[in-house]
């Protein structure tokens, strides 16, 4: 068997990646959120970690300039869109930690993050590379991860992947042309 097999189920192959499914992590406030918290919202799902040096704050304002531009051109679009960061560092990003770096962007951002179990489980559903670098001396490190963002349908199935490549607009574009041709469809 080579490459890349969708599911099958009771009705035959789906033609759908398996990426993603049930999940449970833990909000800045503490309260257990779920896969299912999000239901009749889409989601833009972004896996990092708090103290990335680079990557990750880029990716992240990338994905604020995403919602800005939906809000001021599509905004019953927008609002129907949550941006989540899930944090695949557990060990350093508290929720302290979380709450600290959250503050740098933009406000519609949910934070997550979770035990390292709960973490590793969610990551191996969406198949997100992550492997903690050598520490220093200081008993510093960094995570190497993937790098993409995850779009949602509002029934939580996946509906697309943008990667670090993409540009804002082109972003723009393609969430809109997924929910509008969602709502068309239903």
């Amino acid at each position: 068997p080579w490459g890349w097999f969708p599911e099958d189920d009771a009705f035959g192959p789906s033609g759908k990646p398996a990426i993603g499914g049930p999940w449970s992590l833990v909000d800045l406030d503490g309260n257990l959120v779920t896969n299912v918290s999000f239901k009749g919202k889409w989601l833009l799902l972004y896996f990092g970690f708090a103290r990335c040096p680079d990557i990750c704050p880029s990716e992240m304002l990338k994905i604020a300039r995403v919602i800005d531009q939906l809000k001021e051109t599509h905004p019953q679009v927008a609002s129907k869109i949550v941006p989540v960061f899930v944090s695949v560092d557990p060990a350093r990003d508290s929720l302290s930690a979380l709450k600290e770096y959250s503050m740098d962007f933009h406000p519609d951002i949910v934070f997550l993050t979770g035990s390292p179990t709960q973490v590793q489980q969610m990551a191996k559903k969406y198949r997100v590379y992550v492997s903690k670098a050598e520490e220093t001396e200081d008993g510093d490190y960094l995570v190497d991860h993937s790098i993409v963002v995850y779009f949602h349908d509002d029934e939580g199935e996946l509906a697309d992947c943008f990667t670090q490549s993409m540009r804002p607009k082109d972003i723009v574009e393609k969430i809109t042309e997924r929910m509008t041709a969602a709502t068309t469809v239903a």
